[in-house]
């Protein structure tokens, strides 16, 4: 015998023909009719005829896999370098925050000043976090 399905189970399937859908799997048509029969299926077994022959949205490959089971060391080792990003980050932006503003006191405002202070604020930042995205990936 099947196993009933709720609400969300019929949801969810609808949210996958959609996607499929949207990936250009299905048709008008198609999704309306699987639509309806996903949104009147009382069981596994008639939701399952709505989604028959799409492929699943969790297939792995292995790498995929390997990044699930991911070691406990590495994610705190990846946890560690994230901090220790932050913590730069942080000091880097008081430190230039503190130029720039000893550096109005003492020049006044430039056109200079505005523009070369968050520019250079942004540029290190996105260096910090993408060189901290690539020590992660590894």
């Amino acid at each position: 015998m099947a196993e009933l399905v709720g609400d969300r189970d019929r949801d969810r399937a609808a949210q996958e023909l959609q996607r499929h859908y949207r990936d250009g799997r299905l048709t008008t048509e198609e999704l309306a009719q699987r639509l309806e029969a996903a949104l009147r299926a009382r069981s596994t077994k008639q939701l399952g005829s709505a989604l028959k022959g799409l492929p699943a949205a969790w297939r792995m490959d292995a790498a995929a896999l390997r990044g699930a089971v991911q070691s406990p060391v590495r994610a705190v080792r990846n946890a560690a370098i994230l901090a220790a990003t932050a913590v730069v980050w942080l000091f880097w932006s008081g430190g230039l925050f503190v130029a720039f503003v000893a550096w109005l006191a003492a020049k006044g405002p430039s056109l200079g000043a505005l523009l070369v202070f968050p520019l250079l604020w942004f540029a290190v930042s996105w260096l910090l976090w993408t060189g901290s995205r690539r020590r992660r990936a590894r």
